[in-house]
């Protein structure tokens, strides 16, 4: 069936991340983006490339339940399981080093023991999260790829320029027509960031503290073998913390723990003596907690509040050069706030959301923009 245009490119504005994904779905439903093989164009302090913890592959064929399982660090790969994204293109500024700044292919599939979403991709940033496992592990595969891209490499050193021509080059890899459809994603922490876990009961020093706890050590060697084990010990690692952190909610002690208890029962204890020596316990979610320990594997989620000089020239220079490299306008543009979860600094967030749009005004020739986070205010 034949492809649609829009008269005006939408750029739909929410909240979370993850409440663009229902908006790049209606696209594909009005037929505006093809129903497979769509590439993404991701600026992110975050690649947010993760999967829902538990979730069965096949609710990716129940949009509605998916949309509910999904979150903020989780809303892409589910998409790219049901064939609707296909190339992932992160570009990311020089503080986030999550994923080393390359492309990669890899199978995503439905893995034949557990049911879940799991893939091939060798990167740290999957093994770390027990995401990765072998080729013949999984069944209904599809194949994917993924582009990292670093810009703004004048925040770290000043002598440092983008390359635009090297960036539309790879661009032009997944978008090789100037009518090829695609979206283009922006998260406004891409500009300014923070690590709002960093401050969480910083009395007690607890992020420093579940640093050892939930410590991963990278592997050495590339070994599909090799990197499936590390996997599954990761896996055992995080399954256990999860146990022990879901029974300190609910218990508000360890009292009655009946698992096996192995040294990591003995360091949760610890952390438990030591936060409630500080705070009192109304006022701590262990299962915060936990979330905050998933992100010390081998590398810190990022954190950099941008000053204003460099705020200014990342919008006015960086991305207004970066909109110019594109090889076409895009089909439809979606923006993530994220200042409510504390990732966007709440002081930059106005200051960074009009200085994209009005980039995008300049760049497109026409668009229609959607504030979809006040409309959900409103409700």
């Amino acid at each position: 069936m034949s492809r649609k245009y829009f008269k005006s490119t939408p750029i739909y504005v929410a909240e979370s991340h993850d409440e663009v994904l229902p908006f790049v779905y209606r696209c594909i439903g009005s037929k505006h983006l093809p129903f497979e093989g769509n590439t993404l164009v991701h600026l992110d302090s975050h690649p947010d490339m993760l999967l829902p913890k538990d979730m069965s592959a096949d609710t990716v064929w129940d949009k509605e339940r998916l949309f509910e399982e999904i979150s903020i660090e989780n809303w892409m790969l589910p998409a790219v399981y049901a064939g609707h994204l296909k190339h992932l293109v992160w570009v990311k500024p020089p503080w986030a080093n999550q994923i080393a700044d390359g492309a990669t292919s890899f199978l995503i599939g439905k893995h034949k023991d557990t049911g879940l979403i799991r893939l091939t991709c060798p990167e740290p940033y999957f093994v770390s999260e027990a995401l990765y496992c072998l080729p013949d592990e999984l069944e209904n595969t599809r194949e994917a790829t993924l582009h990292v891209i670093t810009m703004g490499n004048f925040i770290d050193d000043p002598t440092k320029k983008d390359d635009f021509v090297a960036i539309s080059s790879a661009l032009r890899q997944y978008l090789p027509e100037t009518n090829t459809p695609y979206i283009l994603d922006v998260d406004l922490d891409f500009f300014s960031t923070k690590n709002p876990f960093k401050s969480l009961h910083e009395r007690a020093n607890l992020y420093e503290r579940l640093s050892q706890l939930y410590s991963f050590k990278r592997p050495q060697s590339t070994d599909p073998e090799i990197l499936k084990e590390v996997a599954a010990a990761r896996d055992e690692q995080l399954k256990e913390l999860a146990g022990l952190f879901s029974y300190l909610q609910e218990h508000r002690s360890l009292q009655g723990y009946e698992e096996v208890q192995s040294p990591r029962y003995e360091a949760v204890a610890r952390v438990h003596r030591e936060v409630t020596a500080v705070y009192k316990d109304s006022e701590i979610d262990w299962s915060i907690v936990h979330d905050a320990g998933c992100t010390r594997d081998d590398t810190d989620l990022p954190h950099h509040v941008t000053t204003p000089n460099d705020l200014d020239r990342l919008i006015t220079g960086t991305f207004r050069s970066f909109l110019a490299a594109l090889p076409a306008p895009p089909t439809i543009v979606t923006v993530a706030r994220s200042t409510e979860d504390d990732y966007c600094p709440k002081e930059d967030v106005e200051q960074i959301q009009l200085g994209v749009l009005d980039e995008l005004k300049e760049r497109i020739e026409s668009v229609d923009i959607r504030l979809a986070y006040q409309e959900k205010e409103d409700e």
